[in-house]
């Protein structure tokens, strides 16, 4: 198998298992810390300046983590302790996008779009 497919593979795999809303008590930070360290192996992939690159699929896994993880702590559905270790967990997708926007002409704009976005979340949740 390439090491594509295995990140791939694996990724899809620990989504499915971080979008499931019976997750067993007790893995809640195993299912979160797998999802998001798969999904940055994967956009990993497609850095700028790798053999893959490929700017739109680098950013649109790493926005994907982080809006996952966004949805995943306004759910009710998801046991408060689920929703507690995504709202920690969220700065480690959030740093990686802030890299990539450093990048970019108007990343500043986007960079913060997504920090009001997680402002508000944590205004309502406190």
């Amino acid at each position: 198998m390439h090491r594509e497919e295995i990140l791939y593979n694996a990724f899809f795999k620990a989504q499915d298992r971080f979008i499931h809303d019976n997750q067993p008590l007790g893995s809640e930070p195993e299912i979160i810390q797998e999802y998001i360290q798969s999904g940055l192996l994967l956009a990993s992939l497609y850095r700028p300046e790798t053999h893959h690159e490929n700017s739109l699929l680098h950013e649109l896994f790493l926005r994907q983590i982080f809006f996952h993880l966004l949805d995943a702590i306004q759910n009710p559905a998801n046991s408060r302790i689920f929703r507690r270790i995504c709202l920690d967990s969220i700065h480690i997708p959030l740093l990686t996008l802030k890299r990539y926007y450093h990048q970019l002409d108007n990343g500043d704009v986007k960079l913060m779009e997504l920090q009001q976005q997680l402002r508000m979340i944590q205004t309502i949740l406190d």
